[in-house]
């Protein structure tokens, strides 16, 4: 493993580099929460970092789901060429907590047209449902309503997961099938989890389960040992047919605690999640029968210390060549302030840093053809959020990006700002999910749940000229 400390660059561009093509309203009646006791980790629970695949694109239409000003979890659908979303809204279950991990996620099968939900989890048992065969495959011969969809399920199928899910994840993988990831257990002691669904037979398949264990070696740090940990992971990428992987580890000592996190981990499979290399290519892990922990070979890339307060589940891009690039925030050791960091690993295993001359809240990354970065991401300045753009363009050797903030007309969101991977990939337009920041956020003392004032959600859609 090579390590470069690299400069940085920031330009300023014009407002024409970043054009919006269309803003749509999926519903005007989004949840929030009351700011009080009964509130944790913030007043949405639409629009937060760990959802991966909360708005996705398949076959001309494009799916979103989200929580209402009800309570209930909604599944929405529109042309790509129009403005009107038609929504499915569940009635068998309501959300009753103001926690703003339990979100909602959607996956969708290539193989068999089958669309997945898995929502409504924080160290709970699964609640997942799936449609009928065949609605994503052809989306204008289904009536958009609930009869597509089964019943309620706390297993996936004959695969039983964890007493405790935390961050559901689908992905969906090159085969044409479907991916899933969780977190077992519990924050600071907690496994990395990952099944698969084969579209062939319309099933959960066996053999898969734990690829990450909480429960091995010692880490010590500060006269400090912890004997758990749990990754908090970035998204899950995959490029041709390598699934790309990274996290952060969050220790637990006393108790656990965002402080506790340390260290850029980083490994790869070649056939779907069973085996794992580290990025020099040496073997570190089987799926369920010999997960990656703490002391696997090679499996840290960035040594980060506790007290570099790294954030968790940050922004991954993996280009077609397989290079890998993740933006996170931490605090900069040369001027102790926050800031964004880039780090990529080159085509020859090469690991390389830079510290970017901005930060916000954690952000999302895609890439271009071209080779450029776009992140996507959000910065408070008086007390609201608003959606925010940057560009990172390769130097000529490789071994530095220069960042230009891309202009846009303000949007104040709630949350964090999420993207349509796959619209991104099909047609280069920036589809972002983000839901309005209300006029007020409500202040109660209550210990029982209290709703905010309901604010619109939207996708708002960007084209790079």
């Amino acid at each position: 493993m090579h390590l470069i400390a690299a400069g940085w660059i920031v330009a300023s561009v014009q407002a024409t580099d970043l054009t919006m093509i269309q803003k749509t309203t999926v519903d005007p009646h989004a949840l929030t929460f009351a700011d009080g006791p009964a509130t944790r980790f913030g007043n949405n629970v639409n629009g937060r970092t760990h959802q991966q695949q909360a708005l996705i694109s398949h076959r001309g239409y494009q799916y979103t789901t989200y929580v209402d000003a009800n309570r209930r979890v909604c599944l929405g659908r529109r042309k790509l060429s129009s403005r009107n979303w038609s929504v499915v809204r569940f009635e068998d279950h309501r959300f009753l907590t103001n926690d703003s991990h339990n979100t909602a996620v959607i996956g969708i099968c290539e193989n068999d047209g089958t669309i997945h939900l898995a929502f409504d989890h924080h160290a709970t048992p699964l609640n997942y449902r799936v449609s009928k065969l065949g609605v994503a495959s052809d989306p204008a011969a289904h009536e958009w309503d609930a009869s597509l969809f089964g019943p309620i399920m706390h297993s996936l199928g004959r695969i039983e997961t964890a007493d405790r899910v935390t961050y559901p994840r689908f992905i969906s993988s090159p085969d044409g099938n479907l991916m899933f990831y969780y977190r077992g257990v519990t924050s600071g002691n907690g496994d990395g989890m990952l099944e698969k669904y084969d579209g062939n037979i319309h099933s959960w398949v066996q053999g898969m389960g734990k690829f990450i264990a909480r429960d091995i070696g010692v880490y010590q740090f500060s006269g400090r040992s912890s004997l758990y940990r749990c990754p908090y992971m970035n998204p899950l990428t995959f490029a041709g047919k390598r699934l790309h992987v990274s996290w952060v580890w969050r220790d637990r000592f006393a108790r656990t605690h965002p402080s506790n996190q340390h260290d850029l981990c980083y490994a790869y499979s070649d056939d779907f999640g069973v085996t794992w290399h580290n990025s020099d290519g040496i073997v570190i892990g089987k799926t369920e029968t010999n997960p990656i922990h703490l002391n696997s070979a090679g499996l840290v890339v960035i040594p980060i210390p506790p007290d570099a307060f790294v954030s968790n589940s940050n922004a991954q891009h993996v280009f077609a060549n397989g290079q890998v690039h993740i933006v996170m925030r931490q605090r900069d050791a040369a001027t102790q302030t926050h800031r964004y960091h880039h780090y990529w690993c080159t085509e020859n295993g090469k690991w390389t840093r830079q510290a970017l001359p901005f930060s916000g809240n954690r952000p999302k990354l895609v890439g271009t053809d071209a080779g450029q970065l776009i992140l996507i991401y959000s910065d408070e300045i008086q007390n609201q959020d608003r959606l925010l753009f940057a560009r990172g363009v390769p130097s000529e050797s490789g071994d530095s990006y220069e960042w230009q903030q891309l202009q846009t007309p303000v949007q104040t969101v709630l949350g964090s700002p999420l993207v349509d991977v796959q619209r991104w990939a099909d047609e280069q337009v920036l589809s972002i999910y983000c839901q309005a920041a209300p006029p007020e956020i409500i202040q109660t003392k209550a210990t029982q749940p209290i709703d905010g004032i309901p604010s619109a959600l939207h996708v708002i859609d960007y084209r790079l000229p």
